[in-house]
């Protein structure tokens, strides 16, 4: 995911931290803007065992005492319709990375970039403790339907920002296929694949995830997660897994989270 800052404003926002005098973060319509910038290791596509660094980064609006409320680093972006204190119910949307057909894929036909969208519930069942499930159908390169679930536990030391629990994730046919399946006609293309293979609908992974945030200063965060996931089902049977791949999957991932702040303060 991609984000634009002009350079007038960037080089505010890298001043802020050494300078007492950009307290102020920008507000519209009593929302703050908060933006990330963040660096990940996972599997150059999922399902597969050569790992590769992928840049990211986001922006959010939020009220300014949401800026410390948890968001697993796994969590669709999201937006609430319903907050019923220990419910939450809203919208939810996700863009989920290309993969290519070159190296062990070759032949493989190639998958764009796919904007998926649905939504989530979140259900508090105690102040420690977040139970999280999303649904969300392809709208762009697939349109297959993939529901991620997850029980986080939370806590909030004096400078820090924790979290860690397991995940589950189950995908339709049309999900699995998309990313899974291997057709007669790219079973005859490929070098390293010679049978076609069609995964059903059914269990996508299982795994866990972790997170760490250190209040750096009173607008920015440090963070760091990572996360493990087993490949299950058809999925972890389809040869882009079994012979090309692996069915366990490792993410490493670190960045910075910070409120932008408007660089004409204090002037």
């Amino acid at each position: 995911m991609k984000f634009v800052l002009s350079a007038a404003a960037l080089g505010g926002l890298l001043l802020c931290p050494a300078v007492g005098v950009c307290a102020e973060p920008v507000t519209v319509f009593g929302y703050i803007l908060n933006a990330s910038v963040s660096a990940e290791t996972a599997p150059s596509y999922e399902g597969g065992k050569h790992y590769t660094v992928f840049p990211g980064g986001s922006l959010a609006v939020t009220k300014p005492w949401e800026f410390d409320a948890f968001v697993a680093p796994d969590d669709a972006a999201s937006f609430t319709l319903i907050n019923l204190k220990a419910v939450e119910f809203g919208v939810a949307a996700s863009l989920r990375e290309n993969r290519g057909n070159d190296a062990e894929l070759e032949g493989m036909r190639n998958i764009g970039w796919s904007l998926q969208g649905g939504g989530y519930m979140n259900i508090w069942a105690t102040r420690h403790i977040r139970i999280h499930v999303e649904g969300l159908k392809g709208v762009t390169a697939q349109t297959g339907l993939v529901v991620n679930t997850g029980v986080d536990f939370v806590s909030h030391p004096t400078m820090w920002n924790l979290s860690a629990g397991p995940r589950y994730s189950w995908g339709d046919q049309r999900f699995n296929g998309t990313y899974f399946g291997v057709s007669p006609g790219e079973a005859a293309a490929s070098p390293y694949i010679h049978n076609a293979f069609s995964p059903r609908a059914g269990s996508h992974y299982a795994g866990v995830q972790g997170m760490a945030e250190y209040k750096w200063r009173p607008q920015w965060r440090l963070t760091l997660e990572a996360s493990y996931n087993r490949m299950l089902g058809d999925d972890a049977a389809s040869p882009l897994v079994r012979q090309l791949g692996s069915a366990d999957q490792f993410n490493v991932g670190a960045g910075v989270r910070f409120m932008l702040q408007d660089p004409r303060e204090g002037h």
